[in-house]
């Protein structure tokens, strides 16, 4: 399933994610930078595979788990999973400066 709600879509992020981070104007060096309302946010990620460079960023707050993933190693996360306190999750990416849904559903 593939539905564009353009960048700031439905409820993309929820309203807490970035509660209380200070937005950049651009991307920086090094940092997982995901694009949001108000500008780019850095999620500190890790370096999940050991190649030296950051890949995968977890934000939480009342509204469920936010995992953001750079899979192209250029800083920005490509895709973005949110998972919910009921029980569903969305699967996001990134692409041609919007966040695109591309999967959602319950978590069974």
């Amino acid at each position: 399933m593939d539905h564009e709600f353009g960048l700031f879509g439905p409820d993309v992020f929820g309203p807490d994610v970035f509660d209380g981070a200070v937005p950049a104007a651009e991307p920086g060096p090094g940092g997982l930078w995901v694009h949001a309302e108000g500008g780019w946010f850095d999620v500190y990620a890790l370096d999940t595979d050991g190649d030296g460079l950051v890949d995968t960023g977890t934000v939480a707050d009342a509204g469920g788990t936010a995992v953001f993933t750079d899979l192209d190693a250029d800083g920005v996360a490509d895709v973005y999973h949110r998972i919910r306190p009921g029980g569903t999750f969305e699967t996001w990416r990134f692409a041609e400066g919007r966040w695109r849904l591309m999967d959602s559903g319950d978590i069974a």
